[in-house]
């Protein structure tokens, strides 16, 4: 019975119009496709209306969806088209493939082995030091590069298309596939091991199964559209029969349940740079190519787009610039011994013609033309997860568009379609479906939020996902919220929910989260746990306005919160080593802003109180009370003479140097202004420094390195500056003043002065 094998590049053009041409010449009774067979009942849709490329087929474990894969189509790819065309013709067609129900029990297998590999290794070998890492076990190597670095191609994508793609040595559709044949049968002699693997033998022979059970089904003129690679190995599907039924029986049995649905792909997905191993890099070139290339003016076409695009970014491209941007690239084709203008010449006839060779201008071509990043489309009616129903019942009530191309919003949340988008926003942020960016506001408010929304296809496999919480996004984020924060005993971990759930209006789970967080607290004896709550509980005030929630149980747990921590630090700060002491000495930096926000004295206080007492408070690390010594001075808690007092205690030569070198990198905590104007201050660091012995210096340069490092570069300068005079000699009294100088006409200037700093008002 006639069997015929059509080996193709997954979405090369030319490819596909050599398959159309073939397929028209054979009228096949049947045709088998490269692809899992879960495939077979969703590639009915191909031909609709409202399922426009570039499109996926989503295929998932229904019990795990996070184990998934993806099979993009562009319009241009062989395989939409031999689909398109059987469909059209109402000609049975089918899928050819390992099914993904295998594939993903393999995975779960190979991941199982991984693991007790690891875990022996832990238990039995923990002391071999020269242990490797796992190696994947599978690796692949484009076997088209073994001809195409014979030609001289350090491309073997640019050697396919300059040989195949554009038909160079081919009259007709069958030469191409015959000599697409021959190259793949030599190189599969040659036996690549990184290609031939037992993934692909176990593929190969599932394929001609399905071969022969569509010979079985007496089809009696069956056309194959499979990648090359795969053509030579299912052209004999006889004798290997015996050897086939036993490889697989050898597969692992299972039990998955595969789902699949069609979803929105983009170009960029196409593109070989987004980790889909068959993709290309220029599929907007290709989408070009499909619609224009076999016009003989195709390349003056494709350089009037560039111009247009140019000129909408105000750049100056006339007539004349791509007319002789044209005849450079027919030149460098002539040269380069090819018979017709591909795309390196173009973007080099670009380049040098209309971008002046400024490689950022032709950039902006890659961007918008050679990959031309758009999202496809698919049918509303088509099988979906009731969550899936809501959220784009939810994009669409809001007006929020789902596109590959980023596109910004300010949303002013007093207006209710703007409140909205943001708590949608917020909520898919819950569920880590991360649809938005946020970025500065330009108008200032609580009410203010600006964001960048860029949709990626994969986000539709999250959603599927998260779709064991519930039926409606409000739902799948509050049961989602609740269940991660159930058994918890992380009270940071509960703020930072409480801290999304607000802006997303979660109130059930707000509910749930505040009485959680009480509980937790109140039992918890980790102080930095503690400190960790709190920025994010005090930050959620600045939402009350706006989120219309009630901020009196906040308040409560804030104020509780500061009042444990004020109890417990000086204890938990007794005797730390360096590393420890450093992440309180952050954690404290981080309450201290938060108490800027709480607006109540009383707790203010008894944090200025509490950072008293571990400024005197024995077996305390320098770096914390040189920390707690700042912040103090910084509101004025203690004055400039006892904040002296304390530096030249700290530096004095009773201290150890590693206590003082600490001390002064808390005092200091990134900013150097204070040496630079408080010279009493500068002359007892400078004369610790220059009384250091030489073996204390030494130890102590990387540490006190660290401290100025982090200081502003003008800070750093000025400071040079002053370590070159020495100590500062202060003089009590002015210099002598300007007999010239008249108090009276001075003076005259005090009520302007008054005016305008609103002291006096006219």
């Amino acid at each position: 019975m006639p069997l015929t094998i059509l080996g193709i590049r997954h979405h090369g053009v030319g490819s596909t119009q050599n398959v159309i041409e073939m397929l028209e010449q054979i009228q096949p009774d049947m045709v088998l496709v490269e692809g899992a067979p879960e495939l077979d009942s969703i590639i009915s849709w191909i031909g609709n209306e409202q399922l426009r490329p570039p499109v996926a087929v989503l295929g998932y474990n229904v019990d795990e969806p996070q184990q998934a894969t993806f099979y993009p189509f562009a319009e241009f790819s062989p395989e939409w088209q031999a689909i398109l065309y059987a469909n059209k013709r109402q000609i049975p067609v089918r899928m050819l493939d390992l099914p993904l129900a295998i594939g993903f029990q393999q995975k779960k297998n190979e991941q199982r082995t991984e693991n007790d590999i690891v875990e022996e290794t832990n238990i039995e070998d923990n002391d071999i030091e020269d242990s490797k890492p796992l190696e994947p076990l599978h690796i692949h190597q484009d076997p088209i590069s073994y001809f195409a670095e014979i030609a001289g191609y350090d491309n073997s994508e640019l050697w396919w298309e300059h040989h195949f793609e554009h038909n160079y040595i081919a009259n007709s559709a069958k030469e191409h596939f015959d000599a697409v044949m021959l190259m793949m049968t030599e190189l599969r002699r040659a036996n690549i091991p990184s290609v031939l693997d037992e993934e692909n033998i176990a593929r190969e022979a599932y394929m001609r199964e399905i071969i022969r059970k569509a010979q079985n089904e007496l089809f009696g003129n069956i056309v194959v559209v499979c990648g090359a690679w795969h053509a030579p190995a299912l052209l004999d599907v006889d004798s290997t029969a015996k050897a086939d039924t036993k490889l697989l029986k050898s597969l692992p049995k299972t039990k998955i349940k595969v789902a699949t649905t069609w979803i929105p792909w983009t170009n960029g997905r196409l593109s070989m740079y987004s980790g889909y191993g068959a993709g290309i890099t220029s599929p907007g070139w290709y989408d070009f190519l499909w619609k224009k290339g076999k016009r003989k003016d195709f390349a003056i076409e494709w350089l009037s787009l560039v111009a247009r695009l140019f000129r909408k970014k105000q750049i100056d491209i006339s007539t004349a610039h791509v007319i002789e941007a044209f005849r450079l690239a027919e030149t460098l084709t002539s040269l380069r011994g090819l018979s017709r203008i591909g795309l390196l010449e173009l973007n080099e006839a670009t380049q040098t013609v209309m971008c002046m060779g400024d490689t950022v201008l032709l950039s902006l071509v890659k961007d918008k033309l050679i990959v031309a990043n758009r999202l496809g489309e698919v049918p509303d009616e088509l099988p979906k997860v009731p969550l899936q129903l809501d959220f784009e019942k939810l994009a669409k009530s809001n007006r929020l568009a789902l596109t590959a191309e980023k596109k910004d919003y300010e949303l002013d949340l007093r207006k209710e379609l703007d409140l909205n988008r943001s708590k949608m926003i917020h909520r898919l942020d819950i569920l880590e479906i991360n649809w938005g960016q946020k970025v500065y506001a330009r108008s200032k408010g609580t009410f203010k939020e600006a964001w960048t929304l860029s949709w990626k296809p994969e986000m539709y496999l999250a959603l599927i996902d998260k779709a064991v919480w519930g039926n409606t996004l409000e739902d799948t984020c509050t049961k989602y919220l609740i269940d991660t924060s159930q058994k918890s005993q992380n009270i940071g971990k509960i703020a930072e929910n409480i801290q999304k759930a607000i802006p997303a209006e979660l109130f059930v789970a707000i509910e749930f989260l505040l009485k959680k967080i009480d509980e937790v607290a109140a039992i918890s004896a980790d102080i930095l746990d503690l400190m960790t709550a709190l920025k994010p509980m005090v930050e959620i005030s600045r939402y009350g306005n706006v989120r219309k929630t009630d901020l009196g149980a906040i308040r409560q747990i804030v104020d509780a919160l500061l009042t444990r921590i004020c109890i417990g630090l000086p204890n938990a700060c007794y005797g730390l080593d360096d590393d420890n002491s450093r992440k309180v000495f952050e954690h404290i930096k981080q309450v201290n802003e938060a108490t800027k926000l709480i607006e109540n004295e009383d707790l203010t206080q008894l944090w200025f109180d509490t950072l008293k007492k571990l400024l005197t408070k024995d077996g305390v690390h320098g770096i914390i009370q040189g920390c707690t010594c700042r912040l103090l001075l910084d509101v004025q808690e203690i004055n400039t003479e006892e904040t002296a007092e304390r530096f030249a205690w700290a530096l004095s030569q009773g201290q150890e140097p590693n206590f003082s070198a600490g001390w002064l990198e808390g005092f200091l905590k990134g900013s150097g202004m204070i040496l630079i104007y408080d010279h009493v201050l500068w002359n007892l660091l400078y004369k610790w420094v220059a009384e250091l012995p030489q073996e204390y210096f030494t130890e102590l340069l990387p540490i006190l390195r660290r401290t100025f490092s982090q200081f502003e570069p003008n800070e750093r300068k000025q400071l040079g500056e002053k370590a070159k005079a020495g100590t500062i000699i202060q003089s009590l009294e002015f210099t002598t003043i300007n007999e010239n100088f008249n108090p009276q006409f001075a003076e005259s200037v005090l009520p302007m002065l008054e005016t305008l700093l609103g002291i006096n008002p006219l």
